[in-house]
């Protein structure tokens, strides 16, 4: 701060100008280096459930300046020209990812997928542009209705989420007819959350995992008498029967559940445990297509990424092309 004190107010204008182009540069070279990670799979191999917890748990991004990266390096792969344009300053990381959203909603309210060309077209007019003029370009070029607008969210000091949900009359309409119906005084945010739980039950109940509240309620207390239950020699030669089958039983996959405690078992060669807890997938430990059997022996729980990348390193790259788009694996 001293020697900063001496300089002249020219020279210091200089120096930041200087600053700013080589943060730009260095910001381009993240980028790249973070697209060959994820074509490499890298972060799965540190025991990283996906790039998003890599860059905020490894690397020590905010969650915001983690997506904001993430999604200008995906667009760099896409359209190559943006490159020079966010080097130069022209194209700032957050209206890249602010186009990319726009584009991933009206792909899903149109159902038909935007062009190469045409994202590179959308990209280049936010150059130079306010992030109020990109919201007005956007709206423009790939539009979408209210209701299909992503929903804003914003962390909070205390670790909550604030959600902006916009509801139109008829939307709005259906929760007040739902709240009447129930015959009970509830807030919208329990009535949904309500909703939510009943769903998610109802999803681990067919995939065989335990419910929630279940499992908060007996904790770990129902894993020894269950094991005892699923490793008696009927329920084994239920779970194995069948060499041929790529599923496992209901009761296979409740003692696997259990075993795992509901996350990945995926553990780096530096002892990391992945700490996945979502998007999580019954695994064959031996492949069915090398003759692995759909048993208690066979069966692990993996997070999608650890999922797909084991498959990676067992079956090959070749193999696994087609389920890694745009990785170029």
């Amino acid at each position: 701060m001293e020697a900063l004190s001496r300089i002249t107010n020219e020279e210091l204008n200089q120096k930041i100008q200087f600053f700013v182009r080589e943060e730009r540069r260095i910001t381009v070279e993240v980028l790249r280096l973070l697209r060959e990670i994820e074509r490499r799979l890298v972060y799965s191999e540190l025991g990283y459930p996906s790039l998003f917890a890599y860059c905020t748990g490894g690397l020590g991004y905010s969650e915001a300046a983690a997506s904001r990266r993430i999604e200008a390096m995906r667009a760099m792969r896409e359209v190559v020209e943006i490159e020079k344009k966010i080097e130069s300053g022209e194209l700032s990381l957050s209206s890249v990812s602010q186009a990319r959203v726009a584009i991933r909603a009206h792909e899903r309210e149109t159902k038909v997928k935007v062009s190469i060309e045409q994202k590179k077209s959308v990209m280049l007019k936010l150059s130079g542009l306010s992030k109020r003029a990109a919201e007005k370009v956007l709206a423009r070029e790939v539009p979408v209705t209210l209701s299909a607008r992503p929903v804003p969210q914003k962390q909070l000091a205390t670790g909550d989420t604030r959600l902006t949900l916009d509801l139109t009359e008829e939307e709005m309409a259906v929760i007040e007819d739902l709240r009447r119906l129930q015959r009970k005084t509830q807030s919208t945010k329990d009535l949904m959350m309500n909703l939510a739980r009943k769903e998610v039950a109802k999803k681990k109940r067919e995939l065989g995992e335990a419910s929630l509240v279940r499992e908060s309620k007996q904790k770990v207390k129902v894993i020894a008498p269950l094991a005892r239950k699923v490793l008696t020699p009927l329920a084994e030669g239920k779970a194995s029967s069948g060499k041929n089958t790529r599923l496992f039983s209901a009761p296979v996959k409740r003692f696997a559940w259990r075993k795992a405690h509901g996350q990945c078992e995926f553990v780096s060669a530096l002892g990391y445990r992945c700490e996945a807890r979502n998007r999580l997938e019954f695994d064959h430990r031996k492949p069915v297509s090398h003759g692995g059997e759909s048993s208690l022996q066979n069966i692990r729980i993996l997070c999608r990424e650890h999922n797909i990348f084991q498959a990676v390193q067992r079956l090959g790259a070749p193999v696994m092309a087609r389920y890694l788009p745009g990785l170029g694996i």
